[in-house]
């Protein structure tokens, strides 16, 4: 449930659980250079506010939220043409937002 001031209550994760968080020291310092709380975007996230996502991953996340498994992935342009990119594992176990080129390497090798 969303709070008045736009922000998540902490006993409501959204349209799914994100289970632990996990930010890149990379997605941290570009956050940061922008002024953006990484907070926000995980609550964007969880509420189904994926940013700049292709449509067929917009299906693919209602899909993975539907059925209760599945990647559900966002995508944020947050400093010029520069993007962190937020995924949630389908266990619902682990979220990780990095940039783009770290995601597979921090999310084990596994793709979506």
């Amino acid at each position: 449930m969303t709070r008045k001031d736009g922000l998540m209550d902490k006993d409501d994760p959204g349209l799914f659980p994100l289970g632990r968080k996990i930010v890149s020291k990379n997605a941290l310092a570009v956050l940061g250079e922008a002024g953006v709380e990484p907070g926000r975007l995980l609550e964007r996230h969880a509420a189904g506010d994926w940013g700049v996502i292709e449509g067929k991953s917009w299906y693919l996340n209602r899909m993975a939220i539907d059925s209760g498994y599945g990647c559900v992935a966002s995508a944020y342009t947050v400093l010029g043409n520069v993007r962190v990119v937020i995924l949630t594992q389908p266990d619902r176990g682990n979220t990780i937002m990095a940039l783009p080129d770290e995601i597979e390497r921090l999310q084990g090798g596994q793709s979506r």
